[in-house]
């Protein structure tokens, strides 16, 4: 039987995880950059989108979106899993051999 949480105990548990509140600082903290939505047009090659399906502050939502612009026409969902190479890795590999302007594959251990 699932848990049901408050809303507030909904806020508050993903910051209750290691490495949170770092998140949450740096987050809050934002320096004042350029936003994604910003820098997106200017780019000519592809953009790779990965983002959480289930990340507690930014829903998926809000990584779609960046879907619409003409460098990142695929925004790739992770199961939360972006800190594990093994699955962020390959990911990364197909697109950029989909791409390359040669077919090869890409030299092993890059």
């Amino acid at each position: 039987m699932p848990i049901k949480l408050s809303i507030t105990e909904a806020i508050i548990r993903p910051g209750l995880e290691p490495g949170a509140v770092d998140v949450f600082l740096e987050f809050i903290c934002y320096y004042g950059g350029p936003l994604p939505e910003d820098l997106l047009p200017q780019f000519k090659c592809p953009v790779l989108v990965a983002w959480g399906e289930k990340d507690p502050w930014d829903p998926i939502k809000l990584g779609r979106a960046y879907g619409n612009f003409d460098a990142a026409p695929q925004v790739s969902p992770l199961s939360n899993e972006d800190e594990k190479p093994e699955m962020v890795n390959p990911l990364i590999e197909s697109v950029v051999a989909r791409h390359s302007k040669s077919s090869t594959a890409l030299a092993p251990g890059i």
